[in-house]
């Protein structure tokens, strides 16, 4: 039973960004971009090292870690570059969006020249990526030590 409730609790450690994005987007919670995104940072970094703490091949871990960045990702591309605007599930769009949002902050201010709201979204896709591999690696690198 322990190891049933060991992995509910990785699984709503990754889906806590949805649950944040959808909060934020739809009962506008008062809360400063900038923290968010430091929060997030850390939070993020934090669910990379503790998945890579996982008894699985460090693969494994990693791609369990971005299942859900995973899915919505590739639910971002499908609603964003390969359909038109009229084409478009406004909820599946918005879904994509939720899981990202805390990191969109980020991204626009790392990359001031890009006006592109598609771009931006992408951007903050692989800035939300490179945090969890960050977390990831400085777990692994330090188990190599000890």
């Amino acid at each position: 039973m322990k190891n049933k409730t060991n992995y509910i609790f990785y699984i709503v450690l990754i889906l806590i960004p949805l649950v944040y994005g959808f909060l934020v987007n739809n009962l506008i919670v008062p809360l400063s971009p900038v923290i968010a995104q430091l929060v997030f940072l850390v939070f993020w970094f934090f669910v990379g090292f503790r998945f890579s703490k996982l008894n699985m091949a460090a693969w494994k871990s990693f791609l369990l870690g971005n299942t859900a960045w995973l899915v919505s990702f590739v639910l971002f591309i499908w609603q964003f570059i390969v359909l038109d605007s009229t084409a478009r599930s406004l909820n599946l769009a918005l879904l994509s969006q939720h899981y990202i949002l805390a990191f969109v902050y980020g991204s626009a201010r790392l990359l001031p020249f890009i006006s592109n709201g598609t771009t931006i979204i992408f951007n903050a896709y692989i800035f939300m990526l490179i945090t969890f591999t960050l977390g990831f690696l400085v777990n692994k690198k330090w188990e190599k030590r000890a």
